[in-house]
């Protein structure tokens, strides 16, 4: 599965600040005479019709920025946070020589959505000598100590009517077994099958720009579409493996539960079409899935088991 999505923690070593970039791409999406649609990043050789379009990737966009405010003799390190949602942030002092931090390293903070923050100055301890400095930063969504506290079951993310198979469940011995992801349900369905919020909430965080998929994880793990719903109680829910520009809002939208948020697809780590979803909290620093009931006929709670046929029955 998807690191970016399902662990979330970035570490980072810096002496200069970079910002990310986007890379403008064009995905060629075409339809063979047995009426199998493929996409491809090159113009494919067919004489089929063939459609164009262009797609955005933020390879390496950072939404949690730290930038020096500081001249190169008084740095002073601020952060930004552009999640839709809290973020824990810490940062650590990986050399100092001749320098001191004001507030000392390493420190741990959790700021709020939206919101920018001076973090710490660096200045030399003996003027006039040589100095250097390093520090790392790492950082999780969400504010730590948050409890699930769900007030009902998860609606099954499905049209009403629809059932689909769950391939693997709580602890699957395919890709469930880390913490971020030990109570993770991979439901399976055909490409571009409605996706609905099983919980409302406020989008944190998506991405909607990849457009393939596959076993390498080192090539795909970090190419799913996804979308991640801040709840009431502090705990998120991801939807991933989203198919190509499906999702239907933006950031910090707040979505009820039962709206249409996005389609399913195969993007980034997947072996074929289908829905992971998780319910994740911050658990001080680390990601930890938590396990979660889907609503039944009649409101009778539903543990997800691998082989269970999930379907929404009013």
């Amino acid at each position: 599965m998807d690191k970016s999505f399902l662990y979330f923690i970035f570490i980072l070593f810096v002496f200069l600040l970079p910002a990310g970039n986007i890379e403008a791409k064009k995905t060629y999406k075409y339809k063979d005479e047995k009426g199998t649609w493929h996409f491809t990043d090159r113009p494919p050789a067919t004489t089929q019709p063939v459609e164009v379009e262009q797609v955005y990737v933020s390879g390496n966009e950072k939404k949690l920025v730290l930038e020096s405010r500081g001249s190169s003799n008084k740095p002073d390190i601020h952060v930004k946070n552009l999640y839709r949602g809290p973020v824990e942030v810490e940062v650590v002092a990986t050399k100092a020589e001749n320098v001191t931090f004001n507030p000392p390293l390493p420190i741990r903070i959790v700021l709020p959505a939206m919101k920018e923050k001076d973090l710490f100055s660096i200045r030399p301890l003996q003027k006039g000598k040589g100095w250097a400095y390093n520090f790392s930063y790492s950082y999780v969504p969400g504010a730590p100590g948050s409890i699930h506290n769900p007030k009902k079951n998860y609606r099954p993310p499905i049209a009403e009517g629809r059932s689909f198979p769950i391939s693997q469940a709580f602890g699957g011995k395919y890709s469930h077994e880390e913490p971020w992801n030990r109570y993770a349900v991979d439901i399976v369905m055909p490409e571009g099958t409605p996706i609905y919020a099983a919980r409302g909430g406020i989008i944190m965080d998506i991405a909607r720009d990849f457009y393939m998929g596959g076993s390498d994880m080192e090539k795909f793990g970090e190419r799913a579409n996804y979308i991640r719903i801040l709840h009431d109680d502090g705990t998120m829910a991801v939807y991933a493996h989203l198919k190509l520009e499906s999702v239907r809002y933006g950031l910090g939208h707040r979505v009820d539960e039962g709206m249409l948020i996005a389609r399913s697809g195969s993007t980034g780590f997947s072996t074929g079409p289908h829905l992971h979803f998780v319910i994740q909290k911050n658990a001080g620093m680390s990601i930890e899935s938590v396990p979660f009931k889907f609503e039944g006929e009649g409101g009778r709670a539903i543990t997800p088991e691998e082989g269970m046929a999930l379907e929404l029955v009013r």
